[in-house]
């Protein structure tokens, strides 16, 4: 008995299971087979995106400039005495 009531909840999922894998079935195919729905993009080399990548990260360095031009060191003043 309660094989049988349990079987109407069980159904509902197996069915519901078939129908969601049809769905992603017929895209996966629709996808390698139907022209419309392919991409006309081609996947990208590890060397392409690993320059772009660096292109991003790294920026141009237009002028070199010392770094004791850019920020001088602050000098204590005479108020303040190191302990």
């Amino acid at each position: 008995m309660f094989i049988y009531d349990a079987l109407p909840g069980i159904l509902t999922v197996v069915i519901l299971v078939v129908v969601f894998g049809a769905i992603v079935l017929g895209v996966i195919l629709a996808k390698k087979h139907i022209k419309f729905f392919q991409s006309d993009e081609q996947p990208k080399s590890d060397k392409e995106i690993a320059q772009e990548e660096l292109d991003r990260l790294l920026e141009p360095v237009d002028t070199l400039t010392p770094a004791s031009e850019e920020a001088p060191e602050e000098k204590p003043s005479e108020d303040e005495k190191p302990e």
